[in-house]
């Protein structure tokens, strides 16, 4: 596969100016769905989602406070179930208490299946002091959960640390050694120093289907590296990050794989229109790539909630247009934030009908109220004919 055709003029033009078109559908409210409505005490952050091989159900899980704060970092322990592809939820689930005492931090999703064709779902998060990962495991479907717990190394890890990181792993990848042993994939963000900041992407293997952990490496340096989300490219010999770049100095950053991970390219920047934060990708039915993410362009610094207001937004092209250079076909504003762009953090599930059920936080209207959890159903034959 080609990497980074085209000449280095438009090249040029793509990281500094957006010129494929938007589709606005953010005023389609009929196809939005409040997960968890925001209050003016109740503040929402940092969804993630997981649809189940039914095709119908769907978990969400995110952090929230309710004392009026919108602190990052609060208890990561809410979580609601669809049993309808998301158009309805509910009552929030019991889940331990310990999720509520000790994660905090934006929680992530995720169901793996072990080389024994074992499925567990695992909900990821980080403690308080950023000093290590925690994991809660159901061993039936999301039934019933475990406490939040470290997560375990493996018996020829490096070290007998803790994984400690920013935030918690994004996506998590099958992938296959050279001689066929199966293994699962995460990335990660710390520091060159080993310290819970941005700055180095990691990457951890599991060969027990997400029990443990080990074999940790540094996979993209780069200064304000953060977020990492993967996909693999559509025949299957490529894998692809997409990497939030904190510092703001630049655009966002990818970098590929040829070997299952085990190397990786030097990152290289986006185009404008790909740049922003928390990425997260799916195939539409037609092979096209959908990236749901945050929009903010280089030179924009902390706070967010300070920026003109947004969207959440989706991009759409091929997975040829990342990694050849190319800018894609167009942008969607899927919901209007009223909170400039502190929003986003998305989950994003395709159902067997060809409807792309995207979730995010966000001030969903003018006033007081603080931030929901809002899901934008869409397809792209409708964004398509707009």
């Amino acid at each position: 596969m080609t990497m980074f055709a085209g000449d280095s003029e438009s090249k040029a033009n793509m990281l500094g100016q957006i010129s494929i078109p938007t589709v606005d559908i953010s005023a389609q409210t009929e196809h939005h769905v409040l997960v968890a409505q925001g209050t003016e005490t109740d503040w929402h952050g940092h969804p993630s989602t997981v649809l189940m091989p039914d095709g119908r159900t769907i978990f969400c899980v995110w952090q929230g406070r309710r004392n009026g704060s919108r602190k990052h970092g609060a208890p990561a322990g809410y979580m609601k179930r669809s049993d309808d592809g998301g158009l309805t939820w509910s009552d929030y689930l019991d889940v331990p208490q310990n999720w509520l005492e000790i994660g905090r931090g934006s929680p992530t999703i995720h169901r793996l299946v072990d080389a024994e064709i074992k499925s567990r779902l695992f909900v990821f998060c980080r403690d308080e002091n950023r000093t290590t990962f925690l994991q809660s495991i159901s061993e039936d479907e999301g039934q019933t959960w475990s406490e939040m717990r470290p997560i375990g190394l493996m018996r020829d890890a490096h070290d007998g640390d803790p994984i400690v990181g920013w935030t918690a792993p994004i996506t998590i990848l099958e992938a296959r050694e050279p001689h066929g042993v199966r293994k699962h994939l995460m990335w990660y963000e710390k520091s060159r120093q080993g310290g819970s900041s941005p700055g180095v992407i990691w990457q951890s293997a599991s060969y027990d289907g997400g029990l443990t952990w080990g074999q940790s490496k540094s996979v993209v340096d780069k200064a304000g590296a953060s977020e990492p989300s993967a996909v693999r490219s559509p025949d299957g010999r490529q894998l692809l990050l997409l990497i939030r770049e904190q510092n703001r100095e630049r655009n966002s950053l990818f970098a590929v794989s040829e070997d299952e991970g085990k190397t990786w390219s030097s990152p290289s920047e986006l185009p404008l229109a790909l740049t922003g934060d928390r990425h997260l990708a799916r195939y539409a039915p037609d092979g096209r790539l959908v990236v749901v993410f945050r929009p903010v362009p280089p030179g924009h610094a902390l706070p967010l909630s300070a920026l003109p207001d947004g969207y959440f937004a989706a991009w759409v092209g091929r997975y040829e247009d990342i990694v050849e250079g190319g800018e894609g076909q167009y942008l969607v504003n899927l919901v209007r934030s009223y909170r400039g762009a502190d929003h986003t953090y998305p989950g994003l599930e395709l159902l067997p009908d060809g409807t792309i059920v995207a979730t995010t936080y966000i001030q969903y209207r003018p006033g007081a109220e603080l931030q929901s959890i809002v899901s934008v159903r869409f397809r792209l034959d409708d964004a398509d004919a707009r």
